[in-house]
C-alpha cells in the first residue's frame, strides 16, 4: 500500500459521506461500563486460548461486548492512555464493529469511539454473508455474533515515525487483537483474529474512510 502523505487532505468515501448526510447527528449508544476486576486468572487466559472458527447462534449481551471493545483498546487513563501500547501514545488504529447478533444493538456496522466507550451507527443491516466472500469464504464470519474491523490511519504516525508507520500500526492492531482474544476467554466466548481477506472488497461494502486501511478482522461469538 503507498502511504499517503502526512500533509494530505482527508479523504473520505462516498458512500460515507452519503451516510454522514442521511445520518447527522449519528445514532449513539452508550455501552456499560466495563468490569475492571476479572474472575478468571491471566494464566488460565493464556493457557485456555484458542482460536476459534464455530459459533452458536446465542446472541451476546451489550455487557459483553462492551468489555471485548475496552479490553481490546479502551482508555484506562485520563490522559488518553490505552489497554494496548502504542508507538508514541499516536494510536493509528481504529475500531469498527459490524454488530449481528448482540442484545440491545440494531443490526449494523458502528464506528467505536474509545475515549466515549460508545458506538456510532454508520449502517444498518446484517453484512456478513457479504463480508465472508471478502474473506475468502471463510464460514466463521457468517456465524459471529460480533466483528471488528481495525483500521490503520498513518496521516500522524508518518510525521512521527516515516516509512515506518505500516509496522507499527500491524504490531499496534496485533496487541489489540491479543486482549481482544485473552478477554474473550476469560468470559467464556469464542474468538479469532483474521487477516486473509480482501481489503478493496471490504471497504466497497463497508464505510470506512478511503485514507484508512484495513488491518485486521477479530471475530467473537458464542460456543
Amino acid at each position: 500500500m503507498k502511504l499517503p502523505s502526512p500533509n494530505a487532505q482527508p479523504l473520505v468515501s462516498s458512500a460515507l459521506r452519503g451516510l454522514r448526510a442521511k445520518s447527522a447527528p449519528s445514532v449513539r449508544t452508550a455501552l456499560p461500563a466495563p468490569s475492571l476486576e476479572g474472575t478468571v486468572p491471566l494464566e488460565t487466559c493464556l493457557r485456555q486460548r484458542r482460536s476459534v472458527r464455530d459459533y452458536t447462534e446465542q446472541p451476546l449481551s451489550l455487557q459483553q461486548a462492551s468489555q471485548l471493545l475496552w479490553a481490546a483498546m479502551g482508555a484506562t487513563n485520563p490522559a488518553g492512555l490505552r489497554t494496548a501500547p502504542s508507538a508514541g501514545a499516536v494510536f493509528p488504529v481504529r475500531a469498527y464493529v459490524m454488530a449481528a447478533n448482540v442484545e440491545g444493538l440494531t443490526a449494523g456496522f458502528y464506528s467505536y469511539d474509545v475515549d466515549r466507550h460508545d458506538l456510532s451507527l454508520l449502517a444498518r443491516g446484517d453484512k456478513r454473508r457479504r463480508l465472508e466472500k471478502a474473506a475468502a469464504d471463510q464460514q466463521c464470519v457468517g456465524q459471529s455474533a460480533l466483528l471488528v474491523v481495525l483500521t490503520g490511519y498513518y496521516r500522524r504516525l508518518l510525521r512521527e515515525f516515516g516509512e515506518g508507520s505500516q509496522r507499527l500500526a500491524a504490531m499496534e492492531a496485533g496487541h489489540i487483537g491479543q486482549n481482544f482474544s485473552l478477554q474473550a476467554t476469560a468470559l467464556g466466548l469464542g474468538s479469532i483474529g483474521l487477516g486473509k481477506f480482501d481489503p478493496t472488497s471490504l471497504k466497497m461494502l463497508l464505510p470506512i474512510p478511503q485514507d484508512e486501511e484495513p488491518l485486521y478482522l477479530l471475530l467473537a461469538g458464542c460456543v
